[in-house]
């Protein structure tokens, strides 16, 4: 689980602190930095950028010990090295984690952009130097599994032909650790990533990130059909992570449920960074990527992704939070879905849906890209909307999920994992009345589900 307790948040005068003579830090740093706000350390007896972290002492231990490990890539170890020296806390490093302390690995799934696996880890992530004992303090358990095994389980993520890796191959990790920082300076995360290590038979790097124990939004969204408070908790949870992405003028690109990850029932933290880039970042080779229901309808037709195209996903989600289903797994995710999502066609309203989230609801979604609301303006609102109506967390009360309710069953030809979709000419030809819909055009506007890493 996160430790998030000791998140306080600054006050008005933040942007009016100045640099320190010895470091240059944002204002969220430098607020900590000058309130102590988790105290001295006890070596330096320089202000601690988080609880037990001190970030000069910290950079130099991490510092002296590169000699002592590579990962045979020159570039991943300037990766990992930059991330430990500028660390503020113990969820924005990486270390470089050797196989051999990886057991029980085991295949979960194939995603849009890699294979996933779970796995533990032997050593467990670092929390703080203990300075009585001169090494790492770490966390080694975390969860019992049903198989009676303990240890800190972790995910790893396969990227595929990267035995020979440059900058741009990295380009999604380091998006994913920017994108973390402004996340945790805004008193929020996004899904932590641990370190980087190699299967030495295939040669692949992979990624080991943390557990998300409670699964995706998918899985869960049974739950909020019968505990619907839970999701103005969990709305306000990812419009904060998402305008930490937007703040960085960049877009994420794939924000879907099978993309927001549940660590407990009132954690839901936004993942994948496959297809994050910046605004002015055009597609690459022109293509669109993605999960067809998520899909803005300017996107589908060909125009740039923007701040906006995340916040109408955003919207289809809010309605996935009242409906208990995935938007559109009842049909076959083609170019007709596709062509009536242009159109303006959107899920069914849910009788007894809030009005207020009703009309922002529709706001996100809007055919209309400039109507559609602000990732900050979504914050706001959720942050008075969870305060008004509060998440039950006495486990006791809460409602669990009938062993009677019907098995949500979705269309042999929908899809929940990123493609490309390759139609933008001809839908947009079929929209502006030059060409009929073919039945074989229905199937034939996809490609494969994406098997390389962006």
């Amino acid at each position: 689980m996160l430790e998030m307790t000791n998140l306080v948040k600054p006050n008005n005068e933040l942007n009016n602190i100045s640099s320190s003579d010895d470091n240059s830090y944002g204002p969220h740093e430098q607020y900590i930095y000058d309130n102590l706000e988790y105290g001295l350390c006890p070596e330096c007896v320089k202000p601690n950028m988080w609880a037990n972290w001190c970030k000069t002492c910290n950079s130099k231990r991490f510092q002296r010990n590169f000699h002592n490990w590579t990962s045979g890539n020159e570039h991943i170890d300037k990766f990992i090295q930059e991330t430990q020296l500028n660390a503020n806390n113990n969820f924005e490093l990486l270390e470089w984690i050797p196989y051999d302390r990886l057991t029980n690995i085991e295949y979960l799934a194939r995603g849009g952009f890699g294979v996933i696996y779970e796995a533990i880890w032997l050593d467990g992530r670092i929390l703080s130097w203990n300075c009585e004992k001169q090494n790492w303090n770490r966390k080694d358990i975390n969860y019992h599994k049903n198989d009676g095994k303990q240890g800190y389980w972790v995910i790893l993520k396969s990227l595929s032909d990267s035995s020979k890796i440059d900058e741009d191959f990295l380009n999604e990790w380091k998006l994913h650790l920017q994108c973390q920082h402004n996340a945790w300076s805004n008193f929020t995360s996004l899904i932590p990533l641990f370190g980087i290590t190699q299967n030495p038979v295939t040669k692949n790097y992979m990624v080991v990130m943390m557990y998300a124990f409670n699964g995706s939004l998918r899985n869960n969204l049974s739950i909020l059909k019968y505990n619907p408070n839970d999701k103005f908790r969990n709305l306000w949870d990812i419009s904060r992570q998402l305008n930490a992405i937007h703040s960085l003028n960049l877009v994420h690109g794939d924000f879907h449920d099978g993309n927001l990850l549940y660590l407990t029932e009132n954690i839901l933290l936004v993942s994948d960074f496959g297809l994050c880039r910046l605004v002015s970042q055009p597609n690459k080779n022109d293509e669109i990527c993605g999960v067809i229901p998520y899909i803005a309808p300017e996107v589908l037709r060909g125009k740039p992704y923007t701040k906006a195209a995340d916040i109408y996903s955003f919207g289809i989600i809010m309605w996935e939070m009242t409906s208990g289903i995935p938007a559109y797994c009842d049909v076959p995710h083609d170019l007709n879905i596709c062509l009536n999502i242009c159109r303006g066609d959107r899920p069914e309203i849910i009788k007894g849906t809030m009005p207020e989230y009703v009309e922002l609801m529709e706001r996100c979604w809007d055919n209309e890209p400039e109507k559609r609301p602000t990732a900050k303006e979504l914050a706001n609102t959720f942050d008075e909307w969870n305060k008004k109506y509060p998440m039950e967390e006495d486990e006791e009360k809460r409602i669990p999920v009938p062993d009677n309710e019907p098995e949500i069953k979705c269309h042999p030809k929908s899809c929940s994992t990123s493609r490309i979709f390759v139609s933008s000419v001809k839908l947009n030809e079929i929209l502006s009345g030059k060409t009929d819909i073919l039945d074989e055009d229905l199937d034939n506007c996809m490609v494969t589900v994406i098997e390389h890493q962006l």
